[in-house]
């Protein structure tokens, strides 16, 4: 990940996805809810798939990047 692009990720069975946009590592919870309210959101993923992730709080699909960060 360089800048606004997104995070790639493979390999990964689940994530925990922030719900709260309070992590420091958004799209990824880093536990901020436990002090702020809300719950994340666990997803499962395909280990033999590649996942790219918005990092941006652009996209209309999240967690997934859509490409909005290049508009």
């Amino acid at each position: 990940m360089s800048g606004n692009g997104p995070m790639e990720i493979t390999g990964a069975e689940s994530l925990l996805i922030c719900t709260c946009m309070q992590s420091n590592h958004w799209p990824l919870c880093d536990g901020s809810h436990h002090t702020l309210g809300g719950e994340p959101e666990l997803i499962r993923l395909d280990k033999s798939k590649t996942y790219y992730f918005c990092s941006c709080y652009r996209t209309k699909n999240r967690p997934f990047c859509d490409g909005s960060h290049a508009k």
